[in-house]
């Protein structure tokens, strides 16, 4: 059985009960374990065994129990040890937060007399060359990065064999603490998320992934600022209690629950995961829940990498929203959650026009004019009106020239007549219904059109092809048999119409309309 088959919900099952029963074999005991209770379905086995390595590379994200901390300032261990000492030019006031690797420290900067947030290596690590490499190269990057929506580095330090990087500390509330009071309003939705996008654009252009975007890596400053912070190593602790169904004794899922489906196989990542990662930041905004949250961590790695995320209009907050609105923002998310990374928006670019469209729909809203929705952006949307008025005029005009198609049969006579009539009475009807069928699709469903265009593509082309040879031939024949030029004529010509449109028309709208979704 091949490793490729597509998995349904039964074998999904099965997934999650072997991945479960494998985590408690002793790791050199788990390629047996596999042998034994895949039972020779490779597809199975391929997907366990690939659960298995991501959860193994998810272990170097949620190394540590997460702790409470009542008192930031009182802390014992070693992360607490350099509370009060002069490092440098920098005296630590306190441990801001911490992570499996690396701890966040507030710092004055006595030199230059201002506060820096000052991320090292956590105590055990700093022997670690490889870490030590890794902090030094993320430094560099998020030095060359400067925007007002990316937290600044400041400098990278190198004090009695330990390294710091010394960046601008930002005060305020990140989106992790934001979301414990609930949902955000629509407008501070989209704002919110433009100012996300905009920053990892900016990354983005230099060629820098953040590969960790989260609500506690996002902070709203006093004045209303959104910053990305962490662009290098240390990720903060302390989630909330809406965050429980993602933890495991005690363990934080904060990266791994926010990885695109290709970060968690450990494939080559590009600007379009942190895209995927901000759209479960976007969904989380919208509906106060995590999109693809499971009983446990496994659960939770199995459905992004797997399930889709329930639709947002489905959700109770979504009632407070603009059904317009709601559906803009609803295709942002989609677009930014598809699994294939060449199906989701190009770049950050595209989703800032996306946004900046679903903006001006709760602006129209909150003025009180009227709102049309509009999918990802105006020329698109446009295109795929035009797309979607070409589907429905061809299935009516179909089911018009079979009154001419009619009249032809009657002319001709006989078996030729009515043969004539049953086979364009066929193909009317099957080209006509399968594009009314995708015109709902893509107008009410549009993330199941992608995974079904290409056979209903086939037939309607089909149908399309046979309609239009049986207008030729009746048209053809019509003028030969009986005074009906006239008719003959208006035959012949729908007859190159829909060739042309097929061939020509059909194919330029569907391009402009669904060729930046990948959906083409």
């Amino acid at each position: 059985m091949s490793s490729s088959r597509p998995l349904d919900t039964e074998d999904w099952r099965r997934v999650n009960d072997v991945f479960h029963r494998a985590l408690e074999e002793a790791p050199e005991r788990r390629g047996a374990f596999l042998e034994e209770s895949c039972g020779g379905d490779e597809a199975l086995r391929h997907e366990v065994a690939s659960l298995l390595e991501a959860h193994g590379r998810a272990a170097d994200f949620i190394e540590e129990p997460a702790q409470t901390m009542t008192d930031m300032d009182v802390r014992t261990g070693a992360d607490a040890a350099l509370v009060g000492r002069q490092i440098g030019q920098y005296r630590i006031e306190r441990v801001l937060g911490e992570g499996g690797m690396g701890v966040v420290y507030l710092a004055e900067d006595v030199r230059l007399g201002r506060t820096v947030a000052l991320k090292a290596l956590a105590p055990r690590y700093t022997g670690d060359a490889a870490r030590r490499e890794r902090l030094r190269r993320e430094a560099r990057a998020a030095a060359s990065l400067t925007h007002p929506g990316i937290a600044t580095v400041y400098a990278l330090e190198e004090f009695d064999g330990q390294i710091f990087i010394a960046g601008e500390y930002v005060p305020g509330e990140t989106l992790r603490e934001e979301l414990a009071r609930g949902p955000l309003s629509a407008m501070r939705t989209v704002e919110t998320a433009l100012s996300v996008a905009r920053a990892l654009s900016a990354a983005h252009d230099r060629g820098i992934v953040h590969r960790d975007l989260k609500p506690e890596n996002i902070v709203r400053t006093g004045s209303g600022e959104v910053k990305i912070l962490d662009f290098g190593l240390a990720r903060f602790r302390d989630p909330p209690p809406s965050l429980a169904h993602l933890t495991d004794d005690g363990m934080i899922l904060g990266t791994p629950a926010y990885m695109s489906p290709e970060q968690i196989r450990g494939t080559a990542v590009d600007g379009r995961s942190d895209l995927f990662s901000l759209g479960i930041v976007l969904y989380e905004l919208v509906a106060g829940l995590h999109p693809f949250a499971g009983s446990d961590p496994a659960s939770t790695i199995a459905r992004i990498l797997e399930a889709e995320p329930a639709r947002l209009a489905d959700l109770p907050p979504a009632t407070r929203w603009n059904p317009a609105v709601l559906g803009a923002l609803e295709d942002v998310v989609t677009t930014c959650l598809r699994k294939a990374p060449e199906q989701r928006f190009r770049s950050a670019h595209d989703l800032i026009d996306a946004l900046e469209h679903a903006r001006a729909g709760v602006a129209g809203t909150t003025s009180g004019a009227r709102v049309q929705p509009k999918p990802i952006t105006d020329a698109r949307a446009e295109a795929r009106w035009w797309w979607q008025f070409h589907q429905a005029a061809a299935a009516l005009a179909y089911l018009a020239l079979l009154v001419p198609l009619w009249l032809v049969r009657s002319a001709l006579g006989g078996r030729p007549g009515l043969w004539v009539f049953v086979v364009g009475l066929i193909a009317a009807i099957v080209a006509g219904v399968l594009r009314l069928h995708v015109w709902f699709l893509v107008r009410l469903a549009a993330a199941d059109w992608a995974g079904r265009r290409d056979p209903t593509r086939a037939w309607i082309r089909l149908a399309d092809v046979i309609f239009a040879g049986v207008l030729l031939v009746g048209g053809i024949a019509v003028p030969t048999l009986t005074t009906g030029t006239a008719l003959g004529l208006v035959l012949i010509a729908s007859a190159v119409a829909i060739v042309l449109a097929f061939a020509i028309i059909e194919p330029a709208t569907a391009r402009a309309a669904f060729e930046e979704d990948g959906q083409m």
